[in-house]
């Protein structure tokens, strides 16, 4: 399993409750229709004064599943739709996607 975190900054005409309804409207028309093979779309608002308004936590089964979404934004009539309307409501070009590589669960049980 691959896990990804975006950090989110949203585009400036939308409040963070207009933009939180968008992108979940967004991730229920687009993601789960276009990316059927994550498991994982958690959608959060961050509290407080930070760059970012928002994070997403994605998950999926393998490296190649995360592969074929970048070639199916870059190479489909589908994918450029879907990527127009991220930017209709999504900072894109500033909100950058990290890859997990590595966890660890620490606990007072152990890790």
């Amino acid at each position: 399993m691959i896990v990804t975190f975006t950090w989110v900054r949203k585009q400036p005409h939308l409040s963070n409750e207009a933009f939180l309804e968008r992108w979940v409207e967004h991730t229920e028309r687009f993601d789960l229709e276009d990316h059927p093979y994550i498991t994982k779309n958690r959608l959060m608002l961050i509290q407080g004064e930070t760059p970012y308004v928002g994070m997403a936590e994605n998950h999926w089964p393998d490296l190649a599943s995360l592969e074929k979404t970048d070639a199916f934004y870059r190479d489909t009539e589908a994918g450029r739709a879907h990527f127009e309307d991220l930017r209709t409501f999504l900072d894109i070009d500033r909100s950058p996607t990290v890859v997990v590589s590595h966890e660890a669960d620490v606990s007072a049980a152990g890790t």
